[in-house]
């Protein structure tokens, strides 16, 4: 009787993840599909990461293909695309080919050792080397060079990460090599805390993905735009010369959502790149060679002189730029350009007629 309660307690910490792990994803696709504010990759690892303990919860009564090998691939798959959204958000290129490797081989390690070879304790340490690399990834990629400003979100989200691969680590290692099991479900105490910590570890990312976003969810409103520009007009009588990092971001996210930016993955991996790493303070790394490299995958051994890809993207993303200025953002307060010559943006405030209303609610 005892393991049997055991049993149904650990089913019921999968549902728990379950719906722990849908409710964020419904709410990220909602406000994603409303605002393009939320980073699309969040939301379909969360929705993935849903399927997954749902096809897990099924597990006896469905066949195997559904609960053990969808359920595992679901898994990778969250993984794959929270690393994506973490390194896409961080300003960093997505490099397919690492994480997408690691994960078919994990899937193909799956399949191998449950139908030519039936091992259960062998898939469970290949998810828990899998799982525990990419959440490390992740929680390093949000961890190192934290801007101002947003070091809370990325501190919880990063460490939430980094933990939850740490307990993916050990969990695969200790049941490989120390506890074997012949069921997912084993009436353990480890097994239930495991599950226990994924639906924990499912809050606690989701909880920092709305701190890392919530700026970007604000009103924009062209009067709630202006109103820090029109201020300053106002009662200091010129525009400051700095735009703050923050409404810089704005400004980046308000591009790259625009339809003349949201059909060219390469141009806003491009923008991107450039900005948030002049916001961080590394302008030396937007060289040509760093950027045929980061941006355009080209390798070690690209050579500019060779392969003029960063010197014919930049004029076409100078181009992009002033067709996005010349139609939608038009009255947009901050001006992002790309200097002929330069790799380095420069950020600007538009000179800008304050509208009445914003003059009389300064006033």
């Amino acid at each position: 009787m005892s393991d049997l309660q055991t049993r149904l307690d650990t089913r019921t910490l999968v549902v728990v993840a379950t719906a722990v792990a849908l409710v964020p994803g419904m709410i990220g696709a909602l406000v994603w599909q409303t605002r393009r504010a939320y980073p699309g990759r969040w939301v379909l690892g969360n929705l993935l990461a849903a399927l997954a303990m749902f096809l897990l919860g099924l597990r006896g009564n469905v066949p195997d293909w559904m609960s053990i090998v969808a359920a595992n691939a679901c898994v990778v798959g969250a993984g794959v695309v929270f690393l994506q959204g973490i390194r896409r958000f961080r300003g960093l290129p997505i490099r397919w080919w690492p994480e997408c490797l690691l994960g078919g081989l994990a899937v193909a390690a799956i399949i191998w050792f449950r139908y030519l070879a039936n091992n259960i304790n062998v898939r469970i340490l290949t998810i828990g080397l899998t799982m525990g690399a990419i959440g490390i990834a992740c929680g390093i990629t949000l961890l190192q060079q934290m801007p101002p400003g947003r070091r809370i979100g990325l501190i919880v989200t990063g460490l939430a990460f980094t933990l939850g691969g740490v307990v993916q680590l050990a969990r695969g290692i200790y049941i490989f090599s120390i506890a074997p099991v012949a069921d997912l479900f084993d009436p353990s105490t480890p097994n239930a805390l495991f599950f226990l910590a994924a639906s924990l570890g499912v809050v606690t990312w989701s909880f920092g993905f709305i701190l890392l976003t919530a700026e970007r969810l604000e009103v924009d409103s062209p009067v709630h735009n202006l109103m820090p520009v029109a201020e300053s007009i106002l009662h200091v009588g010129h525009l400051p010369k700095n735009v703050p990092d923050l409404e810089v971001r704005q400004q980046l996210r308000r591009i790259v959502d625009s339809d003349v930016f949201r059909r060219s993955t390469q141009m806003e991996r491009f923008l991107t790149l450039v900005v948030e790493r002049t916001l961080l303070g590394h302008p030396e790394e937007l060289k040509e060679y760093a950027l045929g490299r980061d941006v355009f995958n080209r390798g070690e051994a690209y050579d500019p002189r060779m392969d003029s890809i960063v010197r014919v993207e930049a004029q076409r993303l100078r181009r992009k730029l002033r067709e996005y200025y010349d139609s939608q953002g038009g009255q947009d307060p901050i001006i992002i350009r790309l200097p002929p010559g330069s790799y380095v943006p420069v950020f600007e405030y538009r000179q800008l007629e304050i509208p009445r209303q914003v003059r009389s609610r300064a006033l």
